[in-house]
């Protein structure tokens, strides 16, 4: 759903300390992306730790993996 807005890895290297500032640099470098973002069906984890939509504190550090994770429904 997002392979048309922005490459498979994107390495940030401007120094971040919390997903708000993940989510500022994709905003400035990936504006499509960052939009298409905030659609709740898209959540996000770092280190395989799921994050509620809109979570902006959560700290980040250097060498951490930050995915985006479409939810799953169904039963």
């Amino acid at each position: 759903m997002l392979r048309d807005k922005a490459p498979a890895e994107i390495v940030i290297e401007d120094p971040v300390h919390d997903v708000g500032g993940i989510r500022a640099v994709l905003e400035r470098d990936y504006p499509a992306l960052a939009a298409a973002l905030t659609d709740p069906i898209f959540n996000l984890a770092v280190n395989d730790v799921m994050l509620l939509h809109g979570v902006q504190q959560y700290p980040v550090k250097d060498g951490d993996v930050v995915e985006i994770v479409p939810t799953v429904a169904g039963g």
